[in-house]
């Protein structure tokens, strides 16, 4: 193996993941990986126990009044989350640029705001269109997290790079408490960005007759989405994921920048189509990956731990392998990775890339063609196999059935180069 290579590529990943604006992305949607569940299991609840269409509690009156209380939390959570990853967004790049991570919090969700139009076309009762300053769930949902990211990470860094200009700054007398006299600081360049903001989405609105929000849509997110909703666009993300781990970086953490607002989308419509009883419309999310691409973690690795127990003679391994198994079961795969190693292994890096593939090239194909539902339930991503894809899906035992087909097709091509590592000196 060419280690200059393999230096090089770990340096350009190393730098890709750190770089400020990837990092912030990666680092507000992790701050709101909490949100996330809590909205999901009660989507999860209402659908599986309440639906009066198809719940578990479908025949006993008055069941269906407490698919209030998901709502509720779905409404105040998902249903702003173009919201909040603005806000987790703005705090996590202003502080790398050393500035307040409050007040870019703040600027992330203003930014966002600013782009939006300032009145909707709404129909009322009786069918009437209606002009009203207002906003919309599908504005401030995950279908509208592309034009967040998008506005916040405009916003804060011109921001931070006008607040470190000195002419910008208001000088306060030395008796005025520090708290006051940064606010004053920041004064200035906000009203700077805020303004510069606030033109383009009018320039767009007089001048192009659209808006900025339908700009993004169509030129930007519908085409991000649309790329993976292909079974080439997967194959290449779930490719390039483990090729990385193959050569020791954790691929879906460095690419998840990149896949996560893309998955999330797709799942928050997914989401909104299962709330409102019509067709799910998307195959690829987040929890479709977690169930069919990452049982076990990266690489399927649980196929691995299996393979092992099955076919290898060495101690090392099989050692190893059994302080792996239970993190493997909750997709935990760095002790077996790092371990064994799997990570720079020629034997085992060749199926640690290829059955990921293999099994969400099947699940893909399932899916399109009716064997198993959509996921439509973000689920944590430490759920365990088989009992992940039947919450993803909303309750599809069918969906069960296939992670186990898809465990054991995995476990049938590792094994034989579990095999071939026999003959290699422990």
């Amino acid at each position: 193996m060419n280690t200059q290579f393999v230096d090089k590529m770990m340096v350009f990943a190393n730098k890709f993941s750190s770089q400020r604006h990837i990092a912030a992305i990666r680092d507000g949607f992790v701050a709101l990986i909490p949100i996330t569940i809590i909205a999901s299991f009660w989507v999860l609840i209402n659908n599986l126990i309440l639906s009066p269409t198809n719940g578990l509690l479908k025949n006993i009156d008055g069941a269906v009044r407490w698919m209030d209380i998901g709502n509720q939390v779905y409404n105040s959570s998902l249903g702003i989350l173009a919201i909040l990853i603005a806000a987790t967004i703005g705090y996590k790049l202003a502080s790398s640029y050393h500035e307040d991570g409050l007040f870019g919090a703040v600027m992330g969700v203003i930014s966002f705001f600013l782009v939006l139009p300032a009145q909707n076309a709404i129909t009322d009762t009786n069918g009437e269109s209606v002009m009203a300053a207002a906003f919309t769930q599908t504005q401030t949902s995950a279908t509208g997290m592309f034009l967040a990211i998008i506005a916040t990470l405009i916003s804060v860094t011109l921001l931070a790079k006008f607040s470190k200009m000195d002419a910008l700054k208001i000088r306060m007398h030395e008796s005025v408490p520090p708290s006051i006299a940064k606010s004053f600081n920041v004064l200035i360049p906000a009203f700077i960005t805020t303004t510069i903001l606030g033109c383009l989405e009018v320039m767009v609105v007089w001048f192009a007759h659209t808006d900025i929000p339908t700009l993004v849509t169509k030129f930007f997110q519908a085409p991000l989405v649309a790329s993976f909703q292909s079974i080439g666009g997967l194959l290449l993300y779930v490719f390039l994921s483990n090729i990385l781990w193959a050569f020791g970086l954790h691929g879906t953490f460095i690419l998840g920048s990149i896949g996560e607002p893309i998955m999330m989308t797709a799942i928050q419509e997914n989401m909104d189509a299962l709330k409102n009883n019509t067709e799910l419309p998307n195959i690829v999310t987040k929890p479709f990956l977690d169930s069919f691409g990452w049982m076990g973690g990266g690489g399927m690795i649980i196929c691995l731990v299996v393979a092992i127990f099955i076919g290898s003679k060495r101690s090392d391994y099989r050692s190893i392998t059994k302080v792996g198994l239970i993190p493997s079961l909750f997709n935990v795969s760095e002790p077996l990775m790092f371990g064994i190693p799997v990570i720079f292994n020629p034997l085992l890096g060749i199926p640690l890339v290829i059955v990921p593939m293999v099994t969400t090239g099947i699940a893909y194909f399932a899916t399109s063609l009716g064997w198993i539902a959509k996921t439509s339930v973000l689920i944590p991503w430490t759920t365990p196999p088989v009992l992940s894809g039947y919450l993803a899906t909303n309750g599809d035992w069918r969906a069960a059935i296939l992670q186990i087909v898809l465990l054991i097709v995995g476990v049938f091509i590792y094994l034989p180069f579990v095999l071939m590592t026999n003959k290699e000196n422990a």
